[in-house]
Protein backbone atom coordinates (compact mmCIF):
# COMPACT_ATOMS: atom_id res chain seq x y z
CA UNK A 1 0.00 0.00 0.00
CA UNK A 2 0.68 3.35 -0.30
CA UNK A 3 0.16 4.94 2.73
CA UNK A 4 0.71 9.16 3.76
CA UNK A 5 1.61 9.87 7.66
CA UNK A 6 1.02 13.43 8.51
CA UNK A 7 2.91 13.62 12.06
CA UNK A 8 2.01 16.33 14.53
CA UNK A 9 3.57 19.83 13.27
CA UNK A 10 4.49 21.63 16.71
CA UNK A 11 7.85 19.20 16.90
CA UNK A 12 10.53 18.01 14.55
CA UNK A 13 10.18 13.97 14.33
CA UNK A 14 13.77 12.85 15.43
CA UNK A 15 15.94 11.58 18.48
CA UNK A 16 16.13 12.40 20.61
CA UNK A 17 11.57 12.22 20.64
CA UNK A 18 9.49 15.24 22.40
CA UNK A 19 6.93 12.76 23.42
CA UNK A 20 5.14 9.06 22.66
CA UNK A 21 3.32 9.86 19.88
CA UNK A 22 6.61 10.88 18.04
CA UNK A 23 8.91 7.89 18.63
CA UNK A 24 5.39 5.60 17.60
CA UNK A 25 5.00 7.45 14.28
CA UNK A 26 8.49 6.75 13.92
CA UNK A 27 8.28 2.89 14.74
CA UNK A 28 5.34 2.61 12.27
CA UNK A 29 6.79 4.77 9.36
CA UNK A 30 9.91 2.11 9.73
CA UNK A 31 7.42 -0.96 10.36
CA UNK A 32 5.35 -0.44 7.82
CA UNK A 33 8.10 0.04 5.57
CA UNK A 34 9.95 -3.24 6.21
CA UNK A 35 6.59 -4.86 5.77
CA UNK A 36 7.28 -3.51 1.79
CA UNK A 37 4.66 -0.78 1.94
CA UNK A 38 5.60 2.49 0.58
CA UNK A 39 5.54 5.09 3.26
CA UNK A 40 5.73 8.86 2.95
CA UNK A 41 6.08 10.88 6.44
CA UNK A 42 4.50 14.42 6.05
CA UNK A 43 6.30 16.23 9.44
CA UNK A 44 8.11 19.58 10.11
CA UNK A 45 11.39 20.68 8.73
CA UNK A 46 14.12 18.78 10.38
CA UNK A 47 12.23 15.84 10.94
CA UNK A 48 14.44 12.51 10.22
CA UNK A 49 13.63 8.92 10.35
CA UNK A 50 15.99 6.69 8.93
CA UNK A 51 14.84 4.48 5.64
CA UNK A 52 11.74 7.01 5.43
CA UNK A 53 10.62 9.38 2.68
CA UNK A 54 9.80 12.75 4.45
CA UNK A 55 8.50 15.80 3.15
CA UNK A 56 9.01 18.31 5.21
CA UNK A 57 6.47 20.95 6.26
CA UNK A 58 7.61 24.67 6.84
CA UNK A 59 6.27 25.52 10.17
CA UNK A 60 7.24 29.32 11.17
CA UNK A 61 8.20 29.54 14.82
CA UNK A 62 4.79 30.99 16.21
CA UNK A 63 3.48 27.78 15.97
CA UNK A 64 4.78 26.15 19.30
CA UNK A 65 3.95 23.34 21.04
CA UNK A 66 0.52 23.40 23.52
CA UNK A 67 1.12 23.42 27.10
CA UNK A 68 -1.35 20.94 28.85
CA UNK A 69 -0.52 22.22 32.69
CA UNK A 70 -4.36 23.70 32.07
CA UNK A 71 -6.76 21.24 30.67
CA UNK A 72 -10.13 22.40 28.77
CA UNK A 73 -8.16 26.22 28.07
CA UNK A 74 -9.12 26.93 24.50
CA UNK A 75 -6.10 28.35 22.59
CA UNK A 76 -5.66 31.97 22.41
CA UNK A 77 -6.50 33.85 18.80
CA UNK A 78 -2.48 34.73 18.84
CA UNK A 79 -0.47 34.70 15.17
CA UNK A 80 0.89 31.59 15.87
CA UNK A 81 -2.75 29.80 16.39
CA UNK A 82 -3.75 31.46 12.96
CA UNK A 83 -0.28 30.07 11.10
CA UNK A 84 -0.99 27.55 12.30
CA UNK A 85 -4.94 27.02 10.50
CA UNK A 86 -2.93 27.85 7.46
CA UNK A 87 -0.02 25.08 7.48
CA UNK A 88 -2.56 22.71 7.76
CA UNK A 89 -5.11 24.09 5.18
CA UNK A 90 -2.15 24.00 2.84
CA UNK A 91 -0.86 21.07 3.60
CA UNK A 92 -4.76 18.78 2.95
CA UNK A 93 -5.04 21.26 0.05
CA UNK A 94 -2.14 19.49 -1.28
CA UNK A 95 -3.04 15.94 -0.38
CA UNK A 96 -6.03 16.48 -2.05
CA UNK A 97 -4.76 17.16 -5.05
CA UNK A 98 -2.08 14.17 -4.47
CA UNK A 99 -5.16 11.89 -3.44
CA UNK A 100 -4.09 9.18 -6.46
CA UNK A 101 -1.14 9.11 -5.14
CA UNK A 102 -1.65 7.63 -1.76
CA UNK A 103 -4.32 4.68 -0.91
CA UNK A 104 -4.84 6.00 2.65
CA UNK A 105 -4.06 8.88 5.24
CA UNK A 106 -2.97 8.46 8.30
CA UNK A 107 -2.57 11.81 10.58
CA UNK A 108 -1.34 12.29 13.88
CA UNK A 109 -1.64 15.35 14.80
CA UNK A 110 -3.51 16.43 18.10
CA UNK A 111 -5.00 20.08 16.43
CA UNK A 112 -8.20 21.95 15.34
CA UNK A 113 -7.19 22.38 11.84
CA UNK A 114 -6.05 18.84 11.24
CA UNK A 115 -9.01 17.20 11.82
CA UNK A 116 -10.94 19.92 10.25
CA UNK A 117 -9.57 20.23 7.12
CA UNK A 118 -8.44 16.84 6.58
CA UNK A 119 -12.17 16.54 5.31
CA UNK A 120 -11.21 18.21 2.11
CA UNK A 121 -9.93 15.05 1.32
CA UNK A 122 -12.60 12.74 -0.12
CA UNK A 123 -11.28 10.24 -2.64
CA UNK A 124 -9.51 8.23 -0.42
CA UNK A 125 -9.59 6.89 3.46
CA UNK A 126 -8.51 9.30 5.80
CA UNK A 127 -8.04 7.95 9.78
CA UNK A 128 -6.95 10.16 12.93
CA UNK A 129 -5.05 8.58 15.80
CA UNK A 130 -5.95 11.40 18.78
CA UNK A 131 -2.94 9.87 21.45
CA UNK A 132 -3.98 13.11 23.90
CA UNK A 133 -7.25 12.86 26.99
CA UNK A 134 -10.29 15.27 25.89
CA UNK A 135 -8.13 18.41 27.11
CA UNK A 136 -8.81 21.14 24.04
CA UNK A 137 -12.05 22.56 23.72
CA UNK A 138 -11.09 23.50 20.16
CA UNK A 139 -10.71 19.33 19.41
CA UNK A 140 -13.56 18.39 21.59
CA UNK A 141 -15.68 20.41 19.70
CA UNK A 142 -14.56 19.71 16.12
CA UNK A 143 -14.95 15.41 17.08
CA UNK A 144 -18.25 16.39 18.31
CA UNK A 145 -19.20 18.54 15.09
CA UNK A 146 -17.89 15.53 12.60
CA UNK A 147 -20.17 12.74 14.68
CA UNK A 148 -23.04 14.78 14.13
CA UNK A 149 -22.61 15.15 10.58
CA UNK A 150 -22.00 11.19 10.12
CA UNK A 151 -18.58 10.11 11.31
CA UNK A 152 -16.69 10.86 7.59
CA UNK A 153 -13.46 9.91 9.44
CA UNK A 154 -11.78 6.90 10.79
CA UNK A 155 -11.15 7.84 14.46
CA UNK A 156 -8.06 5.92 16.78
CA UNK A 157 -7.24 6.06 19.59
CA UNK A 158 -4.67 4.49 22.31
CA UNK A 159 -6.57 2.82 24.78
CA UNK A 160 -10.62 2.39 26.44
CA UNK A 161 -9.78 5.31 28.94
CA UNK A 162 -9.24 7.57 25.91
CA UNK A 163 -12.43 5.53 24.50
CA UNK A 164 -14.18 7.05 27.79
CA UNK A 165 -12.75 10.20 28.17
CA UNK A 166 -14.35 11.56 24.85
CA UNK A 167 -16.93 9.71 24.99
CA UNK A 168 -19.28 12.94 25.16
CA UNK A 169 -18.34 14.32 21.93
CA UNK A 170 -17.48 11.05 19.82
CA UNK A 171 -17.42 7.46 19.17
CA UNK A 172 -14.00 6.01 17.98
CA UNK A 173 -14.10 3.66 15.20
CA UNK A 174 -10.60 1.20 16.96
CA UNK A 175 -8.29 1.55 19.75
CA UNK A 176 -5.21 -0.07 19.29
CA UNK A 177 -2.17 -0.26 21.43
CA UNK A 178 1.34 1.42 21.48
CA UNK A 179 3.99 -1.16 20.41
CA UNK A 180 7.76 -1.57 21.23
CA UNK A 181 10.20 -3.69 19.23
CA UNK A 182 11.83 -5.42 22.65
CA UNK A 183 14.44 -6.47 20.79
CA UNK A 184 15.75 -2.66 20.44
CA UNK A 185 15.41 -2.71 24.62
CA UNK A 186 17.73 -4.69 26.59
CA UNK A 187 16.49 -7.18 29.71
CA UNK A 188 18.06 -6.86 33.49
CA UNK A 189 16.88 -9.54 34.84
CA UNK A 190 18.02 -7.95 38.34
CA UNK A 191 19.41 -5.01 40.03
CA UNK A 192 20.91 -4.31 43.81
CA UNK A 193 17.78 -3.47 46.09
CA UNK A 194 18.85 -0.12 46.81
CA UNK A 195 19.09 0.79 42.94
CA UNK A 196 17.54 4.54 42.13
CA UNK A 197 14.40 5.23 40.98
CA UNK A 198 14.13 6.78 37.75
CA UNK A 199 11.84 9.95 36.05
CA UNK A 200 11.37 9.58 32.53
CA UNK A 201 9.51 12.04 30.89
CA UNK A 202 9.02 15.30 29.81
CA UNK A 203 9.28 18.03 32.26
CA UNK A 204 5.66 19.60 32.45
CA UNK A 205 3.32 19.67 34.94
CA UNK A 206 1.29 16.76 34.18
CA UNK A 207 4.02 14.37 34.09
CA UNK A 208 4.64 14.50 37.90
CA UNK A 209 8.36 15.68 38.21
CA UNK A 210 7.97 17.79 41.30
CA UNK A 211 5.96 14.91 42.73
CA UNK A 212 8.32 12.20 41.37
CA UNK A 213 10.72 14.06 43.45
CA UNK A 214 8.75 14.13 47.04
CA UNK A 215 7.84 10.47 46.45
CA UNK A 216 12.11 9.98 46.10
CA UNK A 217 12.71 12.18 49.06
CA UNK A 218 10.12 10.19 51.08
CA UNK A 219 11.30 6.97 50.23
CA UNK A 220 14.79 7.71 50.82
CA UNK A 221 16.29 6.43 47.56
CA UNK A 222 18.09 8.92 45.26
CA UNK A 223 16.14 9.75 41.65
CA UNK A 224 17.49 9.73 38.52
CA UNK A 225 15.34 12.35 36.28
CA UNK A 226 15.41 12.19 32.46
CA UNK A 227 13.33 14.37 30.07
CA UNK A 228 13.64 17.67 28.15
CA UNK A 229 12.45 20.90 29.59
CA UNK A 230 8.79 21.52 27.52
CA UNK A 231 7.35 23.97 30.10
CA UNK A 232 9.89 26.48 31.03
CA UNK A 233 7.88 28.30 33.47
CA UNK A 234 7.41 25.05 35.24
CA UNK A 235 10.66 23.95 35.38
CA UNK A 236 12.04 27.62 36.86
CA UNK A 237 9.28 27.98 39.26
CA UNK A 238 8.46 24.46 40.86
CA UNK A 239 11.16 22.06 39.47
CA UNK A 240 14.31 23.97 40.37
CA UNK A 241 13.20 24.61 44.10
CA UNK A 242 12.62 21.27 44.36
CA UNK A 243 16.03 20.31 42.83
CA UNK A 244 17.97 22.49 44.99
CA UNK A 245 15.82 21.21 48.34
CA UNK A 246 16.57 17.63 47.10
CA UNK A 247 20.15 18.33 46.46
CA UNK A 248 22.35 15.25 46.48
CA UNK A 249 19.09 13.09 46.29
CA UNK A 250 18.35 13.90 42.47
CA UNK A 251 20.74 13.70 39.39
CA UNK A 252 18.82 15.55 36.72
CA UNK A 253 20.05 14.14 33.34
CA UNK A 254 18.70 15.88 30.34
CA UNK A 255 17.19 14.96 27.45
CA UNK A 256 18.57 11.33 26.30
CA UNK A 257 18.02 9.54 23.17
CA UNK A 258 16.22 6.14 23.41
CA UNK A 259 19.44 3.69 23.88
CA UNK A 260 20.62 5.91 26.84
CA UNK A 261 17.14 5.62 28.43
CA UNK A 262 16.70 2.20 27.67
CA UNK A 263 20.09 1.20 29.41
CA UNK A 264 19.41 3.55 32.63
CA UNK A 265 15.72 2.08 32.86
CA UNK A 266 17.37 -1.26 33.12
CA UNK A 267 19.68 0.05 36.21
CA UNK A 268 16.59 1.17 38.20
CA UNK A 269 14.93 -0.67 41.17
CA UNK A 270 11.70 1.74 39.77
CA UNK A 271 9.68 3.91 37.33
CA UNK A 272 7.91 6.34 39.11
CA UNK A 273 4.47 7.61 36.87
CA UNK A 274 2.89 10.03 39.66
CA UNK A 275 1.10 11.66 36.58
CA UNK A 276 -1.57 14.69 37.39
CA UNK A 277 -3.41 13.96 34.52
CA UNK A 278 -5.00 10.91 32.64
CA UNK A 279 -2.65 9.65 30.54
CA UNK A 280 -4.30 8.70 27.50
CA UNK A 281 -1.38 5.39 27.20
CA UNK A 282 1.68 5.76 29.02
CA UNK A 283 5.02 4.29 26.71
CA UNK A 284 7.47 5.36 29.63
CA UNK A 285 6.18 2.60 31.64
CA UNK A 286 6.01 0.14 28.92
CA UNK A 287 9.65 0.75 28.39
CA UNK A 288 10.70 0.80 31.84
CA UNK A 289 8.79 -2.88 31.89
CA UNK A 290 10.31 -4.41 28.66
CA UNK A 291 13.60 -3.40 30.53
CA UNK A 292 12.35 -5.24 33.31
CA UNK A 293 11.74 -2.50 35.66
CA UNK A 294 8.17 -2.09 37.66
CA UNK A 295 6.34 0.54 38.28
CA UNK A 296 4.71 2.90 40.88
CA UNK A 297 1.98 5.15 39.12
CA UNK A 298 -0.86 7.36 40.30
CA UNK A 299 -4.43 5.43 38.75
CA UNK A 300 -5.40 7.48 36.47
CA UNK A 301 -5.83 7.67 32.83
CA UNK A 302 -5.02 4.47 30.86
CA UNK A 303 -2.47 3.49 33.91
CA UNK A 304 -4.61 0.43 35.11
CA UNK A 305 -4.82 -0.76 31.47
CA UNK A 306 -0.84 -0.65 30.86
CA UNK A 307 0.56 -1.54 34.64
CA UNK A 308 -0.81 -4.75 36.29
CA UNK A 309 -0.95 -3.80 39.72
CA UNK A 310 1.49 -5.96 42.01
CA UNK A 311 2.32 -8.02 39.55
CA UNK A 312 4.29 -5.47 36.98
CA UNK A 313 4.09 -2.49 39.67
CA UNK A 314 2.18 -0.60 41.43
CA UNK A 315 -1.07 2.17 41.43
CA UNK A 316 -1.56 3.97 44.19
CA UNK A 317 -4.64 7.13 44.11
CA UNK A 318 -3.80 9.69 42.64
CA UNK A 319 -1.65 12.24 44.47
CA UNK A 320 -1.16 9.87 47.41
CA UNK A 321 2.68 10.83 47.49
CA UNK A 322 3.00 8.55 51.05
CA UNK A 323 1.78 5.64 49.60
CA UNK A 324 3.51 5.80 46.54
CA UNK A 325 6.72 6.37 48.26
CA UNK A 326 5.77 3.00 50.33
CA UNK A 327 5.57 1.16 47.56
CA UNK A 328 9.40 1.98 47.38
CA UNK A 329 9.95 -0.79 49.42
CA UNK A 330 7.73 -3.58 47.92
CA UNK A 331 9.46 -3.37 44.25
CA UNK A 332 11.90 -5.98 45.44
CA UNK A 333 8.93 -8.66 45.44
CA UNK A 334 7.82 -8.11 41.78
CA UNK A 335 10.08 -10.62 39.15
CA UNK A 336 11.43 -8.30 36.83
CA UNK A 337 10.76 -11.07 34.16
CA UNK A 338 7.01 -10.77 34.70
CA UNK A 339 7.30 -7.62 33.81
CA UNK A 340 9.18 -8.16 30.41
CA UNK A 341 6.56 -10.91 29.54
CA UNK A 342 3.72 -8.89 30.01
CA UNK A 343 4.97 -6.32 27.38
CA UNK A 344 5.48 -8.70 25.17
CA UNK A 345 2.08 -10.46 25.52
CA UNK A 346 0.16 -6.87 25.22
CA UNK A 347 2.05 -4.45 23.79
CA UNK A 348 4.28 -5.59 21.06
CA UNK A 349 5.24 -3.47 18.02
CA UNK A 350 4.14 -6.76 15.92
CA UNK A 351 1.11 -6.41 17.32
CA UNK A 352 1.11 -2.72 16.74
CA UNK A 353 1.58 -3.32 12.96
CA UNK A 354 -0.45 -6.26 12.08
CA UNK A 355 -3.68 -3.81 13.63
CA UNK A 356 -2.48 -0.99 11.49
CA UNK A 357 -2.17 -3.13 8.50
CA UNK A 358 -5.48 -4.46 8.79
CA UNK A 359 -6.96 -1.40 9.17
CA UNK A 360 -5.74 0.35 6.21
CA UNK A 361 -6.25 -2.70 4.65
CA UNK A 362 -10.09 -2.90 5.41
CA UNK A 363 -10.83 0.76 4.76
CA UNK A 364 -9.07 1.26 1.46
CA UNK A 365 -11.19 -1.66 0.05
Amino acid sequence: MRIALVAPLVTSIAQPYTGGAQAIIADLAQGMQRRGHEVTLFARVGSEVPGIHIEPVYVPDSVTPSQFSEPGRAQSLDPGFTEQLNVFLELYLQLRQRSAEFDVIHAHAFDYPSFAYSTLVTAIPVLHTVHLPAISPEVNGVLQLLERQGHPLTLITVSQACVQAYSEYTCFDHAIYNGLDLQAIPFVPEVDEDAPLLFAGRITPEKGVAEAIAIAERAGRHLMLAGGIYDQHYYHEVVVPCLTRAKDRVSYLGQLDHETLWRLMGEASALLFPIAWDEPFGLTPVEAMAAGTPVIAFNRGAAAEVIQHERTGFLVDPGDIQAAAAMVARVSSLKRADCRAHVQANFSLRSMLDAHERLYLSVSD
